[in-house]
């Protein structure tokens, strides 16, 4: 089979099959389209690892979730879709990890800090930032739009399609996870 031209018939055989989990489908429809969604990753990040690790991440979640996907008929938009989600969220993840280093790093310039506290200060970054990433998705997004990017609920609740009310109650139970999680690692 010639790479990028699969028929529409063929292409709904191999997605049909990796849905019911298939494993030589999934092989095969990882060896036809590796490439292509390598190369798009590359021309959206510039960044070669990140563009690999997001490809394999998408392989990897078709294949865990490969019961709970959608029907397709045309497997490379579908694809190229998920995985310009992936890299959206893994850039947005970045950019707000390296606000939180931006932060942390004019405190110690302003404070010039001994080593023992810059060290206390870089495990504590990494504690609030394993403790936010462990929140689920959607809270995690309403905690960094509103926390990061300093949007209002109003604005979340528009953004998101939901009702300011559910923005406060994601607020409220992302703060108390964060704050017990932190106690429990300080005490």
């Amino acid at each position: 089979m010639t790479r990028y031209t699969m028929s529409k018939e063929g292409q709904y055989t191999l997605w049909r099959s990796l849905r019911t989990g298939n494993e030589t489908a999934f092989r095969q429809l990882f060896e036809e389209y590796w490439e292509p969604l390598f190369t798009y990753a590359c021309k959206i990040t510039r960044d070669h690892s990140l563009a690999q690790d997001s490809v394999q991440g998408l392989f990897i979640h078709l294949w865990e979730k490969h019961d709970a996907l959608p029907e397709v008929t045309a497997i490379l938009p579908y694809l190229r879709s998920a995985l310009r989600n992936r890299l959206l969220n893994a850039l947005r993840d970045e950019h707000v990890y390296q606000k939180h280093v931006d932060i942390f790093t004019q405190v110690l310039d302003t404070n010039a800090p001994s080593s023992s506290d810059q060290l206390h200060l870089k495990e504590t970054e990494q504690q609030l930032l394993l403790s936010i990433n462990r929140l689920p998705g959607k809270m995690k997004d309403v905690f960094y739009l509103h926390r990061m990017e300093d949007l209002s609920v109003a604005e979340i609740a528009c953004k998101l399609g939901t009702s300011p009310q559910t923005i406060r109650n994601q607020l409220s139970t992302a703060m108390q996870r964060l704050r017990n999680g932190w106690k429990t690692i300080a005490g």
